[in-house]
């Protein structure tokens, strides 16, 4: 998609040399947008345990027992230790119904972000920590493993609309168009995105879990100003 605008300026363009052969440029100035689609190929899984106990003591090892187990089954499918990471830990008492001051429980929460390079691994990686004790399921972000080049091959493509687009205005104005003055960049930050989520403690069908990528798509979007020979 692009925008383009044929003009005559009697001052220099902004962002272009200002240099005295410039003073009364012509130009072309063309908007382009440049879309390539993506497939990831990173997936990052978030689960936890959490666990409500009558003593801080036992609240503490059985979520050190629970997660002990999920982090050893999630490393047997050959995700690396740098891979997993803690991403929370809380413990809070637990009152009776309608009083502040009395304790009845405590509970403790753990939360883990799993990195899964190989896709093909993701729904085994749900599926092992649910198996080993998880008990809550937090979704499911995906992302490439590249973001730059992903964004620079968008860049690419607005550059090559915009210049399509320029000379196409060229030809219909019956003027030729010349090299390039200034090129503005508003190229958005690449996002992963978030795919599905699992409530704590929802039931989970004993069938293997399917996790599925997709695609994705990455814009970029430039302003080129082209000068008219």
């Amino acid at each position: 998609m692009a925008i383009a605008a044929l003009s005559v300026r009697t001052g220099p363009v902004s962002g272009a040399p200002t240099t005295t052969d410039t003073t009364n440029l012509h130009t072309i100035t063309v908007s382009a947008t440049g879309k390539i689609t993506v497939v990831p190929d990173v997936a990052r899984v978030n689960v936890g345990v959490t666990l409500n106990k009558p003593t801080v003591k036992a609240a503490r090892e059985a979520a050190a027992k629970s997660m002990t187990a999920v982090i050893a089954g999630i490393k047997a499918l050959g995700v690396d230790d740098k891979d997993i990471q803690t991403t929370g830990l809380n413990l809070n008492a637990q009152y009776a119904n309608g009083s502040s001051t009395r304790i009845v429980g405590y509970q403790i929460s753990e939360q883990l972000q799993i990195t899964v390079r190989d896709l093909d691994k993701a729904g085994d990686v749900v599926d092992t920590a649910v198996a080993k004790g998880a008990t809550d399921l937090n979704g499911v972000w995906f992302e490439v493993s590249d973001p730059e080049k992903a964004q620079n091959d968008a860049r690419a493509a607005a550059m090559a609309s915009a210049e399509a687009s320029a000379k196409a205005l060229a030809t219909g104005g019956h003027v030729t168009l010349g090299s390039v003055v200034s090129i503005s960049d508003a190229t958005p930050p690449f996002q992963g995105y978030y795919r599905f989520g699992v409530s704590a403690g929802a039931p989970l069908a004993d069938v293997a879990t399917p996790v599925q990528p997709g695609s994705q798509d990455v814009t970029s979007t430039v302003t080129v100003v082209y000068a008219i020979d």
